[in-house]
């Protein structure tokens, strides 16, 4: 990583020409996958990169750079070519660096990359085996873990200087069946941690490759699933996929900022049913989305987004922050160095509720449950969204029936948040990747099963369902 003294030497020669502050990122990631699928290693392979990114900002404007060339001559050289987009005389000095401090979280205790390759593929094929024996109908299974080890160092202008590992560890088994007829349905389980190998120590590969099997199997065979407005009662986990979409994204700053949210200018408003609280949380320990520092050198925090249905705050970066007057919340992340940073979600949820499974199944005469999700996209604009759910059961008289296909669920998510009336006890999270305007991110979701008074569904039936 570059020494405090070369990076003064850079940050200087970046303020030169009038800029108001000069940031270096600074990152070396390893990644390791083993990947089983077709009865076969797929993927056996670990990989090294690194890289610095510089940015500079005067009032409103920022420019980036990047390079994977760590000497001083290319660094200086990166420092002194951004700098030609301001003019003027260097009017801040770099000021002391001093290290950040907090009480450290997403500790590793076993590095998956020291891990014997023949003992972990000997336990993914095991899994692998047991997946297919459920069935002749399972035409494929993929059994693997990927695991990337990200060493960063922020240093900036300000004197802020913080070093941060993250190692985002996953695993995923997946199911492909094929019924008679030539229907597919697929399933898979995909948990992620910030940790070591130690984080999958609990996990039953053998167990997951069943389940995925047979929830392939009765995919395949899925009826067809209704249209019309109805009822939908959002399972806990990955359902969290309908607040990130439809409410997460608009919440963040940097579509605050640019007057590009439906959400602008409405802290302190109802925004939302009172039995909604929903939460954006960076410093879980262990979880998929944590992180000890964000990516301009900020401590984390557990931010409390909705209250009660009330508007509290944004998901706040530096640089958006300012623009806002507003202080920054730990929300600033990127891909890489090659990407600049700007405000994205770490571990987001709606929180707890009082009611129990049961009782919110039971409170539908008919209606669809979304068990679990393939992701979705949102105009944070206009807040209209869509998301589909893969994993679909019809409800019919308070109780849950037949497995249907999947969905597609259409709204505005101003809208959908004062339409969840119910809010189950069983709060659960769920790993996942999102992308924006500075990469793919690894971010949790998640809520408690929750109930959704009424919302347009896009099944695979001709004929309207209500």
């Amino acid at each position: 990583m570059i020494s405090k003294k070369n990076a003064l030497l850079i940050l200087n020669t970046a303020l030169k020409t009038g800029s108001q502050y000069a940031e270096i990122y600074d990152e070396e990631t390893i990644t390791k996958s083993v990947v089983l699928s077709y009865k076969r290693v797929e993927n056996l392979s670990t990989n090294v990169s690194s890289g610095i990114g510089l940015r500079l900002i005067k009032d409103d404007k920022e420019v980036y750079g990047y390079t994977s060339n760590l000497s001083m001559k290319s660094l200086l050289n990166l420092a002194t070519n951004l700098s030609l987009a301001f003019e003027g005389e260097q009017a801040v000095e770099v000021k002391e660096f001093k290290a950040k401090r907090r009480k450290l979280i997403n500790k590793i205790e076993r590095p998956f990359i020291d891990e014997d390759v023949s003992k972990i593929i000997a336990r993914l094929k095991e899994a692998e085996k047991a997946g297919y024996q459920v069935s002749d109908s399972i035409v494929n299974m993929s059994v693997g873990i990927n695991n990337a080890v990200k060493n960063v160092l922020v240093l900036n202008s300000d004197g802020v200087m913080t070093k941060d590992t993250r190692s985002n560890i996953r695993t995923y088994v997946s199911a492909v069946a094929q019924n008679k007829d030539g229907f597919y349905g697929e399933s898979s389980y995909t948990p992620g941690f910030m940790g070591g190998y130690e984080k999958l120590d609990n996990i039953d590969f053998v167990k997951a490759a069943k389940e995925a099997a047979l929830k392939a199997i009765e995919k395949s065979n899925a009826s067809d699933s209704p249209s019309g407005t109805m009822q939908v009662v959002i399972g806990n986990a990955f359902g969290g996929t309908l607040f990130h979409e439809a409410c997460g994204h608009p919440l963040e700053a940097d579509a605050i900022a640019h007057n590009r949210s439906t959400f602008v200018g409405k802290i302190g408003q109802k925004i939302a049913s009172d039995v909604v609280t929903a939460i954006d949380d960076g410093t879980i320990d262990g979880a998929w989305g944590s992180l000890n520092f964000d990516d301009e050198g900020e401590v984390t925090t557990k931010n409390v987004l909705i209250k009660d249905g009330v508007l509290q705050n944004y998901m706040v970066d530096g640089f958006n922050g300012k623009k806002l007057g507003m202080k920054s919340t730990g929300a600033s992340r990127r891909e890489s160095y090659r990407y600049s940073p700007t405000s994205r979600m770490t571990n987001t949820y709606i929180a707890a509720g009082k009611s129990t499974f049961d009782e919110i199944i039971s409170s539908v005469k008919y209606g669809i449950y979304c068990k679990n999700f393939k992701g979705g996209q949102v105009d944070p604009s206009t807040n209209n969204f869509n998301f589909s759910s893969d994993e679909v059961y019809m409800i019919r008289d308070g109780k849950l029936a037949e497995m249907v296909k999947p969905v597609v669920l259409v709204g505005y998510g101003y809208d959908i948040l004062k339409k969840i009336d119910m809010v189950g006890d069983d709060l659960a999270l769920a790993a996942g990747y999102c992308g924006a305007s500075s990469g793919q991110v690894p971010v949790q979701v998640g809520q408690p099963t929750v109930r959704i008074s009424g919302i347009i569904v896009g099944g695979t039936s001709k004929e309207e369902n209500v």
